[in-house]
């Protein structure tokens, strides 16, 4: 009887499987996963040297993986039960306290080699710009600050060891360290989202304050720009990686007192540095300047001197629109997607100062920044 029952177990598990697979081949491709926030890998047509080279195979497993019918459901349901049995490491997210999560990068995942190469290229910039002051902001991510709020004995990678070797390489002044400043804003209000692994408006101000105080230049309190909530129900990266059904939305505000400005973001002009678009999306985060381009111009039609250039990934985001009253203009660049030459913008902008600002695990893994020497 009991061979039986497994024998009927073991067939009722297949034909799931099976009927898994035939709907999710029949079901058609989904290109977009919005909850992820990413390009889903599509069923490629084979071709007879790519079954040979086992391309195909590899196609097959990866596409099953994304398009495999009611994925989002399985992830959810999957973290639910590792989450019941004890987990607080599910998809390379931890769960943290009071429903922080934090991305999971190990020493192991950063190349030390493509870390001080990174450092060269900011270094070779700093020396070789004889009028413009060059500032290196290295934004600590979320567990480095908030440490508290992680499970315990949750290994992270080396982030202090990493911001000495970052002042060792760099030359003097032009790293801006702004741990401690974060880590006591944190004490009175919420730094960085719980789901996602950026800094809210609260953190970018920090950061705007200590880039002001390094230059010298007296900050506008937080009250002078106007803050206000646009949405209540954003779900951050790294929610989307796990999917945890528990999870407390974050609060997404918006600058409203910023100076009337015109902005070209690769070339569209547009008519706000904002998406509202985006906050009927997933990416809630794109609000801000409606994502990442390779070059965005922001000048201010009401002030008349002060050129800066931001060398950036996302984190500057929601920075930049705090220094939009101090300058005539801004421009961005996210080297990922800047197509252009470096040296020729740095001669023709000739700006008054230069912002490298990435979050610190982004910029030593960055793939980009050599384009800082063309």
């Amino acid at each position: 009887m009991s061979n039986k029952r497994d024998i009927v177990f073991m067939a009722l598990v297949i034909v799931l499987l099976a009927a898994g697979g035939i709907l999710t081949v029949a079901g058609g491709d989904r290109e977009y996963s919005e909850n992820e926030n990413r390009y889903l890998t599509q069923f490629a047509r084979p071709t007879l040297s790519q079954i040979l080279s086992g391309d195909t195979q590899e196609n097959i497993t990866v596409a099953m993986n994304d398009q495999f019918i009611g994925r989002d459901f399985w992830t959810k349901s999957s973290t639910c039960v590792e989450k019941a049995l004890g987990y607080r490491d599910i998809g390379g997210v931890y769960f943290g306290k009071d429903r922080y999560y934090f991305a999971k990068v190990m020493n192991q995942d950063i190349s030390q080699t493509k870390y001080f190469q990174n450092l060269r290229f900011v270094r070779h910039i700093a020396n070789t710009q004889k009028k413009a002051k060059v500032t290196a902001l290295l934004a600590p991510s979320p567990g480095m600050v908030l440490q508290d709020k992680l499970p315990a004995y949750a290994p992270l990678y080396d982030g202090d060891r990493m911001f000495q070797e970052a002042e060792e390489v760099l030359p003097q002044d032009t790293l801006l360290d702004i741990r401690e400043l974060l880590a006591r804003a944190a004490e009175r209000n919420q730094v960085y989202f719980r789901t996602d692994h950026h800094w809210t408006l609260r953190g970018a101000y920090t950061a705007y304050q200590a880039y002001c105080q390094r230059m010298g230049r007296e900050a506008w309190e937080y009250e002078d720009f106007g803050i206000k909530a646009v949405s209540d129900s954003f779900y951050g990266t790294l929610y989307s990686k796990a999917l945890d059904g528990q999870a407390a939305p974050d609060e997404l505000d918006t600058i409203e007192g910023l100076p009337q400005v015109e902005v070209t973001c690769d070339g569209e002009k547009r008519k706000s540095i904002y998406d509202r678009s985006k906050l009927t999306q997933k990416d809630k985060y794109a609000y801000f300047f409606g994502g990442n381009y390779g070059c965005v111009t922001i000048k201010n039609l009401q002030h008349h001197q002060g050129r800066l250039l931001v060398i950036k990934d996302s984190y500057a985001n929601t920075m930049v629109p705090f220094l939009m009253k101090d300058y005539e203009e801004i421009q961005m660049l996210d080297l990922r997607y800047f197509r252009g030459s470096v040296k020729k913008l740095l001669k023709e902008y000739d700006p008054e100062e230069i912002l490298v600002l990435y979050e610190m695990s982004n910029f030593a893994q960055d793939e980009a920044l050599h384009k800082l020497m063309l």
